[in-house]
């Protein structure tokens, strides 16, 4: 056959006989795991399936290796395909972890699709080991039986689908996978070939009946009407692919093997003209090496091809190398792909190129935050002053994005470099608007820097305003939580015992100029605070008016932190009153907030918020999340890791672990110092003389009791003592001379009062959701492990909860748990 016409040719896909009967079982299943090495045809067989199947429902997502956030973001947006309002639910949670398994199984529940629906995630491996053990379990959970997740995978690990039912997934390994004497026979036949015996034989040996090997030698006996002698893929595709194509169209190949998948635009940057030659248009036109996703328009190589490809790469003079990352990062700068390209400028040594990108903080959102200071400080460190200060908007995004991502010595040194380019505009080329844009900028990042002292954040805040009557950024880029996914405005700006009435004027005035500034990031704050401040002091009526104002506005600008901050303060404050059905009511909501909230962080807020104050109640559903240090210190922002640590001790004081509590709070006292949040110090302190307390250790709990009252007192900060005045009593009784007692005592009388309320309704029947649950599971004569793998939920969290829901029943067995239920009583 003429070369012209081999290179047009496109093998017929043939799916062998014992792989077909399998896949022909797969429409009853909501997950059907392919899992083979590369080069078994994955890809290829499941697409001519469905394709002979009539699917037209099928989207594709293919993982390439990029990092998770972004991975789960890809995954989420093919999936809107198939239900929007699922996968804008899926992205919020911003990629699967332990804790977030049961709300993704809830939200899948939700899907609804008509008729046949095929979502195909491709490349699995890449992002297993990153991924929780039950994703697939979790992800599976259709609400409707007409959606089918197919993941295929080249991991020789296994796939865990215990705890699936059987008629919810199957599992298709390799051994299924091999073409066998009698598939290749008819694989070749349907492409036109008869082989003798021997010749088949010698396929078969040469193969071992891998359709990747299959494939090359079909090509490669109708090129030259022979079998290439060779075991090694890499020896195949030289001889059947490489050895026909010109040197520009290998250099193309090469370059578009440093791409996770790409455009046609792309491909036109790559190869440097707005055509493609014939050969390259044919090989993406088809074939078993590249696969193209509809739903996204662009192409992804064969590992093996891509393999071959990046170890050709490693043959080119530097020079060249240099060359070719330079055109693939003006490849993802044209698909406005600009952290890839940002990495690609500064491979290629394209400084110039990398600071003239037009970033955005968004940019930076999906990759993970070491990754980005290591590219950032390394910017700062290759580039020339002379450089930077060509690009000052550049410079400012930069420095901003090195705060954000905890990288302090190098945003001050971004600081500097502003400072210095401000204080002689002239000898760094800059214009008087480019100026007075800088000199904005700067005053706005130095109030980061200035974190916590609000009176400093203040004044730059106006400063920064008032120079560049206009915001910092686009308002996409503060889609952070303004709290740093924690729940309490107080707890942030608190600093400075005796200064509390002082911070929340400033925060009145500061707050207008930085919302502003950010075109809506933070709004509803000043309000949450003082809120918070105000029940402190045992103000609850104005408190309650306060936290209704700031829910509204922050409402208003999607600031899911500030809202549930404020309703973290109504849950307090029905605590506090005693009021059941309030209480209930803001429960709900939290997590209503948590399912629907925008920000990336609002499932973690809600799971504080709520754990902070139930915990009071003697409720039992903690996250397990939030019992483990190592996984708070772990998930949470820096800023946030105090009041997680908070959280914690405040669970370990419920569970009477007070030796525990005692080592705990002592070593990590000094990072919430170093912070001056002087809201946990105070929670640190009293903490402490409780745990002293029980142990017996009178001077040692009285020592901790005063640290306490000293910081909290000159401010009039009651909550805290109140909501264990029952336990501080004794210790309490012996500073009732102190300035503020006689409130603080009236205080805990309404706090003792309000949770004893709030707990005879919870043991005569409201029960937590998470207990009601595994109350009817365990009634209906499930074992502790049958609920576990029900739930997503260890065994130890099962036998805890079921410890509360005997208590709170008053019952000792699941006996009389079943005649409960019987009963209709639960």
């Amino acid at each position: 056959m003429p070369l012209n016409k081999i290179q047009s040719f496109k093998p017929t896909v043939y799916i062998p006989v014992a792989l077909q009967k399998r896949l022909e079982t797969i429409h009853s299943y909501p997950l059907i795991v392919l899992q083979a090495p590369s080069g078994f045809g994955k890809t290829t067989v499941i697409s001519e399936y469905l394709c002979q199947s009539d699917a037209h429902q099928v989207y594709w997502y293919t993982c390439m290796g990029e990092p998770i956030r972004k991975a789960w973001n890809g995954i989420c947006k093919t999936f809107s395909h198939i239900d929007r309002s699922v996968a804008k639910q899926l992205e919020t949670l911003e990629y699967p972890t332990q804790e977030n398994l049961v709300d993704i199984a809830e939200i899948m529940s939700r899907c609804n699709v008509n008729g046949d629906a095929w979502f195909i995630l491709d490349n699995f491996q890449y992002i297993q080991g990153e991924l929780p053990e039950r994703i697939l379990y979790a992800f599976s959970r259709y609400g409707c039986s007409r959606i089918h997740l197919v993941v295929i995978t080249q991991s020789i690990d296994p796939i865990d689908i215990s705890g699936i039912p059987v008629d919810q997934a199957v599992l298709i390994q390799n051994d299924v996978f091999f073409f066998q004497k009698e598939d290749t026979d008819a694989y070749f036949r349907a492409n036109g070939v008869a082989l003798s015996r021997d010749e088949l034989d010698r396929l078969q040996m040469l193969s071992e009946g891998w359709v990747a090997a299959l494939n090359l030698q079909l090509i490669r006996y109708l090129q030259e009407g022979d079998f290439e002698a060779t075991d090694s893929m890499d020896n195949l595709i030289r001889a059947v692919i490489w050895k026909n194509l010109e040197p520009e169209e290998r250099r193309f190949f090469i370059a578009v093997s440093l791409l996770e998948r790409f455009t046609m635009e792309q491909a036109y940057i790559l190869f440097g003209k707005n055509t493609l030659p014939t050969n390259i248009v044919r090989l993406l036109g088809g074939g078993s090496f590249l696969h193209y996703e509809r739903n996204s328009g662009a192409y992804t190589l064969h590992s093996l091809l891509q393999s071959f490809l990046r170890q050709e790469l490693r043959r080119l003079p530097a020079e060249e190398i240099r060359g070719m990352k330079k055109l693939v990062a003006d490849a993802y700068a044209a698909i406005s792909e600009r952290y890839y390209a940002l990495c690609g400028y500064l491979e290629a040594g394209e400084l110039e190129a990398l600071l003239s990108l037009p970033l955005k903080a968004s940019d930076f959102s999906l990759y993970p935050k070491d990754g980005s200071v290591e590219i950032l400080e390394r910017v700062f460190r290759e580039c020339d002053r002379e450089i930077l200060v060509r690009h000052p908007q550049t410079l400012a995004m930069i420095t901003f994005e090195l705060f954000r991502a905890g990288s302090y010595r190098a945003f001050k040194k971004g600081c500097s470099l502003m400072e210095e380019m401000i204080s002689q505009p002239k000898q760094n080329g800059l214009h008087e608007e480019d100026t007075r844009i800088l000199t904005g900028q700067l005053a706005l990042l130095q109030s980061f820097a200035a974190f916590n002292d609000i009176e400093k954040m203040s004044a730059l805040h106006r400063k920064a305003w008032e120079v560049l009557d206009g915001p910092f950024s686009n308002r996409t880029d503060w889609n952070d939580s303004w709290t740093f996914g924690q729940p309490s405005v107080l707890y942030l700006f608190w600093s400075a015992s005796g200064a509390l009435d002082r911070e929340l004027t400033c925060m009145d005035e500061c707050l207008p100029y930085y919302i502003r500034l950010t075109e809506g990031h933070g709004t509803g704050a000043d309000c949450a605070m003082r809120a918070e401040a105000l029940l402190m002091r045992g103000e609850d009526t104005a408190a309650e008016t306060l936290c209704h104002k700031a829910i509204y506005l922050a409402g208003s600008q999607e600031q899911d932190s500030i809202s549930i901050a404020a309703e973290m303060t109504l849950l307090r404050i029905a605590l506090l009153r005693g009021d059941t059905e309030g209480f209930e009511n803001v429960r709900k909501s939290i997590l209503g907030r948590a399912k629907t909230g925008t920000e990336p962080a609002v499932k973690r807020m809600a799971d504080l918020a709520l754990s902070f104050v139930s915990v009071m109640t003697g409720a039992n559903d903690v996250p397990e999340w939030l019992t483990d240090l190592d996984r708070i210190t772990g998930i949470l922002y820096n800023v946030a890791i105090p009041f997680g640590v908070l959280t914690y001790l405040r669970w370990l004081l419920s569970q009477g672990q007070d030796a525990k509590l005692l080592g705990i709070a002592q070593g990590a006292f000094p990072a919430v110092e170093q912070h001056h949040f002087l809201l946990p110090q105070v929670y640190f302190y009293l903490f402490i003389a409780i745990a002293h307390h029980r142990l017996r250790q009178k001077k040692e709990a009285e020592e901790a009791l005063d640290c306490a009252l000293s910081l909290a007192l000159p401010d009039g900060i009651y909550l805290p003592f109140a909501e264990y005045g029952e336990i501080l009593a004794p210790l309490l009784k012996l500073k009732e001379k102190k300035s503020g007692m006689t409130k603080l005592t009236a205080l805990c009388k309404r706090h003792m009062l309000g949770v004893e309320k709030i707990r005879k309704a919870t043991i005569y029947g409201q029960l937590t959701p998470r207990e009601w649950e595994i109350a009817h599971l365990a009634a209906g004569g499930l074992t502790n492990r049958d609920i576990a793998s029900r739930l997503l939920i260890s065994q130890e969290t099962v036998k805890t909860t079921m410890k509360s829901i005997f208590r709170k029943l008053g019952i000792r067995s699941r006996v009389q748990l079943q005649g409960l239920k019987d009963a209709e009583k639960i």
